[in-house]
């Protein structure tokens, strides 16, 4: 593996888990790659609701044929797409037996090769990595190889990404929870008091109060607690 694409591999191995803005990191991720390999552009297109749409893209030429290609919903992402596997092809503009459209774009842009790569996980393609380059150029098994990891990682960021918000999500509702059962034993403690009974029939009457009024428990709780509501 070529040491400088290594290096480059190794710092976003380091970022994965720390805090970081999915899309930075994954802009960050192309960019650098399409410096070490020595490429025109490159992006990543999103699968939403069966369609790819582009996320993120290096350089005005590679926005363009994204462009094109969500556009067309055609092209070396939508192949590698819809066959879960790599799409190289060495010069675009030849291919107007597949992609007439975007070859006639591509000469226009002065893009030529393009790889496309799907980013996978447990068998379900979510979006595609593509890398181009201005001239016609036959992807080496080594490349190819590159570009595979460059995907996985990209993968990765965004399946750490969600499940950072998934997790951020359940702490909430824990912490939510909590305060709720913090807020109910105030209350049973408050009506205990108040009518110089026991926990268990405070309880027994914020239940009752609650149902009579057609409000969860946590609500009559919050308003003993907080508004001086007495059961």
């Amino acid at each position: 593996m070529n040491l400088e694409f290594a290096n480059v591999l190794a710092h976003f191995v380091r970022t994965l888990p720390t805090a970081y803005l999915v899309e930075d990191a994954l802009t960050e991720l192309v960019d650098n790659s399409v410096d070490v390999l020595g490429l025109t552009g490159g992006s990543i297109s999103l699968v939403s609701d069966g369609e790819l749409r582009c996320v993120t893209t290096i350089t005005d030429v590679s926005a363009d044929i994204e462009r094109c290609q969500e556009s067309l919903q055609s092209g070396p992402g939508r192949s590698s797409y819809d066959n879960g596997d790599v799409t190289a092809v060495t010069d675009i503009r030849q291919r107007a037996d597949l992609w007439p459209d975007l070859a006639s774009q591509a000469r226009q842009l002065e893009i030529a090769a393009a790889i496309s790569v799907p980013m996978m996980i447990n068998g379900e393609t979510i979006g595609v990595l593509s890398l181009y380059s201005d001239g016609p150029r036959i992807w080496s098994t080594d490349e190819t190889m590159l570009a595979r990891i460059v995907a996985d990682m990209a993968t990765g960021y965004c399946v750490n990404a969600s499940k950072r918000h998934q997790f951020q999500q359940i702490r909430t509702q824990l912490q939510e929870s909590l305060k709720v059962r913090i807020i109910l034993e105030q209350a049973k403690g408050i009506i205990a008091d108040a009518r110089a009974t026991g926990i268990d029939e405070a309880y027994v009457l914020i239940a009752r109060h609650a149902q009579s009024c057609n409000a969860s428990v946590s609500t009559v709780a919050r308003a003993i607690v907080e508004v001086g509501l007495r059961v």
